[in-house]
């Protein structure tokens, strides 16, 4: 049982336990307080509160809001408004309510006279914390704002504060029944699903389809993920957690759906000032394999002395791999390199699932589906699936002389970014080499450009070196037993729900992040045998559904070829409408993509 659930069910005992005592005090029948729902019913019509109200007492953190928020008009119906007993009702309500219950000197008290200045004064402080908790700073920076343009107190009527709690409150909790059940704004801050969707697109993602999430984290920030902006100060606290719960939607996960999801190795991530999450694994296998290379002098083509770095080879590598992880994790707790980072935020950064970063990719496998990448081109259960429409590769332009692309052309014809465009000359054939990520079809147009004389793409083919770029097998699961690239990728199969693998050395590899990070086992191979949870395993049947997501702009992408699969939990939504797109560089608004649908 989670504190989440002990802390409602200790609320609700605590309300059979004192609710007759206050219906009592109210002039009610004692027996109202012992039927449940009904004294809920009851209790809202002594508060003269909407009767509906009892349905918001079962959506998760709405439910938190309106309880307090009867705890608080429970406390002003007995005209409680000191500043100590408006934090202990709010905060120790367990020890509040039993007080107001059972104290026969506190009695039902007249409402508050709005006209008379004494009764103003007595509830100010009250107003002012109730306002703090509704929205914390916000809801005074929104006050204070509208003193200094001239608002004042409007005779008869409740001071600002307390509009404002009650405005906030009412806005809070709609937005957040929205927000959390139906449809949520998402930002494309990437190039990874060009020219599908683009840097600069705002859109709305459709919890409905596969059923909404109840938040695991409640106690947060309304609206803000999982940072105050600006800040490396989270925007939550696990005090309370609750355990995943998805509520049943109208379809279901299919091929092709373009999927907003929490980033699955997003669960401990490094952050910087800039406020952006880095792979926290990335770094340590990549810092790690490149401090175990070493730098030789090598003589360049003009005669003169370069240093160049020489990287370990990887299966050598493999051999001292636990060693330099082990130092490498040392090296950045201790604040080398980007491990100043995490100096900043006390250490690497552990996020609850629904905390995690939010990512936006195609759904490209479904679970039970075997996948494979054959060039660059999805195969699934051997078969190639359709290329994306607006998909994307990394293509190479030879030209016949030193003059390259007019970049402006590129960018005013084709939408292709500036900052995305490689030119220069190349040292093979000293003529001029452009690299840029287009889609087939531009690419095929860009071969009539002036002076083009080849297109290419450069797939990486199995066994790919990728040890003199500096990457310890970056693709998943980064092992020296498996060459997949980016490319040229499995077969792999994606797990479903109740299947059932033999457990071997290669699954072994394959599918122990998923038992011990996602289904939350111990495991271990001791001499080619493998202990899950202690026990020897000959099998293992998987606990959840799995998917393989993958950005359209494949050579653009770090997607599930580099950190594996998706967990059913982690899924959020679905990609509904673009409402605003912006271009990135030149800051004008794309007014064609604007209530434009996703495909």
């Amino acid at each position: 049982m989670t504190i989440a659930e002990i802390l409602i069910y200790l609320t609700i005992l605590m309300h059979f336990a004192v609710l007759w005592k206050i219906f009592e005090k109210a002039g009610r029948p004692k027996w109202e307080g012992f039927i449940p729902i009904y004294n809920y019913f009851i209790w809202l019509k002594i508060l003269k509160k909407p009767w509906w109200w009892i349905f918001l007492l079962f959506i998760p953190f709405v439910r938190l809001i309106i309880t307090v928020a009867l705890h608080v008009e429970t406390m002003r119906l007995f005209g409680r408004y000191s500043a100590k007993e408006t934090i202990l009702c709010i905060v120790l309500p367990w020890y509040y309510l039993p007080k107001i219950a059972f104290d026969d000197t506190i009695q039902v008290a007249k409402p508050t006279d709005w006209s008379k200045k004494e009764d103003r004064e007595k509830r100010t402080l009250h107003d002012h914390i109730t306002l703090f908790f509704m929205a914390p700073f916000i809801g005074h920076f929104i006050l204070f704002a509208f003193k200094l343009l001239g608002a004042k107190d409007k005779p008869n009527k409740k001071s600002m504060p307390a509009e404002w709690t009650d405005a906030l409150g009412f806005a809070i909790v709609a937005a957040t029944i929205i927000r959390t059940f139906t449809f949520e704004a998402f930002t494309i801050p990437t190039g990874s699903m060009e020219k599908t969707m683009l840097i600069g697109d705002y859109l709305f993602v459709n919890k409905l389809k596969y059923g909404p999430k109840i938040p695991e984290t409640p106690l947060s920030i309304p609206f803000i993920h999982n940072r105050i902006p600006g800040t490396m100060i989270p925007s939550y606290v696990e005090w309370i957690k609750n355990n995943y719960f998805r509520l049943p939607g109208y379809g279901k996960i299919e091929r092709r759906d373009i999927m907003v999801f929490n980033w699955p190795v997003g669960d401990s991530v490094i952050l910087h000032s800039e406020v952006v999450a880095h792979d926290y694994y990335s770094f340590v296998r990549d810092g790690a394999f490149q401090r175990a290379g070493k730098t030789v002098p090598v003589q360049g083509k003009d005669g003169r002395i370069y240093n160049e770095f020489v990287p370990m080879k990887s299966k050598d590598f493999e051999k001292i791999k636990d060693k330099a992880f082990d130092k490498e994790r040392k090296r950045l707790a201790e604040g080398g390199g980007i491990g100043s980072f995490i100096k900043e935020t006390e250490g690497v950064l552990h996020l609850p699932n629904d905390k995690k970063e939010n990512y936006i990719k195609r759904c490209v496998g479904i679970a039970g589906d075997t996948l494979s990448i054959v060039n660059g081109l999805v195969h699934i259960d051997g078969k190639p699936e359709e290329f994306p429409l607006f998909g994307q590769y990394q293509y190479r332009f030879d030209f016949e002389g030193t003059t390259p692309f007019n970049i402006d052309y590129l960018v005013d014809e084709y939408d292709i970014y500036r900052k995305d465009v490689q030119e220069g000359i190349s040292p093979e054939t000293n003529k001029a080499v452009a690299i840029l990520p287009c889609t087939p079809t531009i690419a095929e147009q860009l071969k009539n450009y002036p002076g083009v004389v080849k297109v290419s793409i450069d797939f990486h083919q199995k066994g790919y070196d990728y040890a003199k770029e500096g990457r310890y097998y970056p693709i998943y699961p980064h092992h020296p037993d498996f060459d997949w690239t980016r490319d040229n990728f499995g077969p792999l199969y994606i797990p479903a729900k109740g299947s059932t693998i033999e457990m071997n050395e290669r699954n072994y590899i394959l599918y122990k992040r998923i038992i011990h990070a996602y289904e939350n086992h111990t495991i271990e191979n001791r001499n080619d045998e493998i202990f899950i949870d202690g026990k020897k395993a000959n099998q293992y049947t998987f606990e959840k559904d799995y998917y393989w997501l993958m950005g359209d702009n494949r050579h653009g992408s770090v997607d599930s070829r580099y950190w594996g699969f998706v967990p059913d939990d982690h899924v959020v939504g679905t990609a509904s409408f673009v409402w605003m797109s912006k271009h990135p560089e030149k800051g004008t608004i794309r007014w064609d993509r604007i209530f434009s649908f996703v495909k």
